[in-house]
This record gives structure tokens, C-alpha cells and sequence, in this order.
């Protein structure tokens, strides 16, 4: 039995098949931007509906749901298409990596396990947003692109040219998917899938995702907030073995700054943690729907560093409506700083999110992270973070 209490696959895992945008790159991030912008000149507004069920097509199919969902007219897929496509060419190098996937793909890549790429995006495209990213050219040298097989994403036919080329049965490949569509491709080509939805209503997946079950031979068979909850051992693959003080380090760090405002709401003092909340505007551009969690970090405000456990997501109790960002700067303050910027410089994640029943179990399990906060950021690895050039505030405008 693992740490958590689950029971390890009893299922072979020979290789592992990512799905690329959403589960690798946050090409999302910047694709919603870019297809909002397209939608509104059209006089329309971009749904949640429409955002998902575009999710893992070929761009032409995407653009067809998209039209089709919000009834835009007298503009085909063809032209939708040409109208995003040159926004985006020139910026797929500016996507990062998800976090989790550098740590995923190098743990995999130390035990000899193959990995693969099955994606929608055409072969020019893809070159382009692997373009400076020599350590993922190197890890996925095998690919399979939506302009190389008859039928795209819901149809199996990428995943299952990628078994043939990996000289696998369908059984012994895992799939890692974000998007409804991927999961239901690789479950047609016969394979088992972890799906890390990118899509989230709400702070949970939308109903588009099936309910997982960990011991089906094809299909979901775990839903997970992102891959920072990845355990290999629960399917068939080499454990991790480098958490610092229970903590999972994040390689890079992940890098926010906004401006210090009140509490969602609600007033975070009212717990007795005075949360040094980030703007929700700050951050619609800048993070991922897959980031959620608690994380231990650095953040400066005024030019000073100080320890931060911080919480990203939806906040289960309190049902907010919007990702919130709420570092906890575990320092004696004499003064509010509203108004301020603050800059974080996250290292560590140490659990997801969670519902409690009382506001007693969540005030108690917020110092509980603060104590694994102090302890981890104690260690060598992650003191060396306190000197991030992040931290340091912009120079002044001449």
C-alpha cells in the first residue's frame, strides 16, 4: 500500500503518452486569451460551455465547436482559424511548463520508461512550441500530431499509431489527458488514463469527465488537481524519492505578483491568519486553471523577504467563485499594506486543496501548513530561493 493509503496498479505500465497543451505546456493560458479576443470582435463572449468542449481538438474542430456553442455566424472554422492563428504563432514559445511535468518527465526518463506525445496540434505547430525547449525535444522524440492521422481527438487513432510505433498493446500504455475529448480518445484506443482537467467549474471538473475507477483496464482511472498529485507507484511506476520534508519541490518556481488586497469576502483576520490576498485581476493572464493547492514559498512586499504558506484555488469552505491567491507571511506585521505589490516566489507544494467540516479544522490544518512551511524552507534547498531576482522590486521608470 502506498503512503496515502491507496493500493499500488496491478496493471504492467511499459510507457507513458502525454497529451501536450493543458497537460504539458500552458498553451491555455495564452490560447483563451487569444480566442477571446476573436470571439468579441465578433460581438460575442466566450463561455465556459465553449472553452471545454474545445479542449484536446484539432484547431479547425475547436473553432467549429466554439462557433457552433455561441452561434457565430457568417465566419467559417477556416476563417475563426486564420484570424487566431497569426496571434499566436509568434507566442507558443512563452508558454511554461505546467507544474509538475520537468519533475514527471525527468523521474520517468532516469528509470528508462518510454514516453510518447499524442496531440492535436499540427507538426509545424508543435516545432514551434517545443521550439526552446531542447529538454522536452529530447524526452518526447516520439510524437504523433493531429495533421498525421485521418480522425482527430475524440477518435483513437493518434494513440493508437503511438502504440504501434512504441511496439506496445494499447493495455500496457498510461495516458495523461487534461481535456474531455483526450479522455475519451485513449479510452477507445484501450488504454488507461489520468486525467488532469485544465477545465474546472468552481474549483471541480466538469462534467465532462468520467468518474474514475483505479482498477478498470481502460478509462479514467484517476482524476487528479494537477500533476504535483502524481504518486507512479499507485500506477506501476518507480516512486519519487526526492520530497524535501514531506514537500514536493517545484522546478521552477512558481512566480506571481499583484497588488495586496482585502480578504475575498470575507476578511481573512477573522481565522486569526492575516492573508496578504493578491488581486484577482492580477492574475486571470498569468495562472493556470490546473495550478490549485497549498505551497510554501518566499514573498517580498516593500523590498523585504519573509516565509509564506499559500493557498491557490477556490477555497472549498468559503465556495468562492474565482481562483484566489492567499500567501500567508508568516511574520508579525504593525501595519496593513493594502495596496502594495507583492511578489512570491513559490517552492514547495505540500498538499491540494480540501474541504473541511468546521472553520476549527481548517483554521487548525492553515497553522499545521504554516509549521511544514517553517520546517521545509529551514532546508538547503530551497533557502538558496530567498535570493530569487523575482523578489526584488522592478527599478524605477526613468
Amino acid at each position: 500500500m502506498s503512503s496515502d493509503g491507496s493500493t499500488p496498479s496491478e496493471f504492467k505500465t511499459s510507457a507513458v503518452i502525454w497529451d501536450l497543451d493543458g497537460t504539458v505546456l500552458d498553451t491555455e493560458t495564452l490560447v483563451l486569451e487569444v480566442v477571446h479576443h476573436v470571439v468579441q470582435s465578433h460581438g460575442k463572449v466566450l463561455s465556459p460551455e465553449a472553452a471545454t468542449l474545445a479542449l484536446g481538438m484539432r484547431p479547425i474542430e475547436a473553432w467549429q465547436a466554439v462557433a457552433s456553442t455561441l452561434n457565430i455566424t457568417g465566419q467559417s472554422p477556416q476563417d475563426l482559424y486564420e484570424q487566431s492563428e497569426p496571434l499566436l504563432q509568434d507566442r507558443w514559445h512563452e508558454a511554461p511548463l505546467l507544474p509538475g511535468v520537468a519533475r514527471l518527465v525527468a523521474h520517468l526518463q532516469q528509470h528508462g520508461v518510454p514516453l510518447a506525445l499524442a496531440t492535436s496540434t499540427p507538426r509545424a505547430t508543435l516545432n514551434r512550441k517545443l521550439h526552446q525547449r531542447a529538454d522536452m525535444q529530447a524526452a518526447f522524440k516520439v510524437a504523433c500530431c493531429g495533421d498525421e492521422v485521418v480522425n482527430g481527438k475524440p477518435a483513437p487513432d493518434c494513440f493508437l499509431q503511438l502504440a504501434q510505433r512504441l511496439g506496445l498493446p494499447p493495455s500496457e500504455c498510461l495516458v495523461i489527458e487534461d481535456s474531455p475529448a483526450g479522455v475519451a480518445a485513449a479510452t477507445a484506443a484501450g488504454m488507461r488514463v489520468v486525467a488532469v482537467p485544465s477545465m474546472l467549474s468552481n474549483g471541480k471538473p466538469c462534467d465532462l469527465y468520467d468518474k474514475p475507477v483505479p482498477d478498470r483496464c481502460s478509462g479514467c482511472i484517476s482524476l487528479l488537481p494537477s500533476l504535483l498529485d502524481f504518486r507512479p507507484e499507485q500506477f506501476g511506476l518507480p516512486a519519487f524519492t526526492d520530497t524535501i520534508e514531506g514537500t514536493v519541490p517545484l522546478h521552477p518556481p512558481l512566480r506571481i505578483a499583484g497588488t495586496v488586497v482585502k480578504g475575498f469576502g470575507r476578511g481573512s483576520k477573522e481565522l486569526g491568519i492575516p492573508t496578504a490576498n493578491v488581486d484577482a485581476g492580477d492574475l486571470r493572464t498569468t495562472l493556470a486553471e490546473a495550478v490549485t493547492g497549498i505551497f510554501a514559498g518566499w514573498a517580498s512586499v516593500n523590498g523585504q523577504v519573509y516565509k509564506t504558506a499559500c493557498s491557490i484555488g477556490w477555497n472549498p469552505v468559503f465556495g468562492n467563485k474565482d481562483k484566489t491567491v492567499e500567501p500567508w507571511l508568516l511574520h508579525t506585521f504593525d501595519t496593513d499594506f493594502y495596496g502594495a505589490e507583492i511578489r512570491l516566489s513559490l517552492v514547495a507544494y505540500i498538499r491540494p486543496e480540501a474541504n473541511f467540516e468546521s472553520l476549527e479544522a481548517l483554521v487548525a490544518r492553515i497553522h499545521a501548513d504554516a509549521d511544514v512551511t517553517r520546517q521545509a524552507l529551514g532546508s538547503e534547498a530551497y533557502v538558496q530561493h530567498r535570493d530569487d531576482p523575482f523578489l526584488l522590486p522592478p527599478p524605477p521608470q526613468p
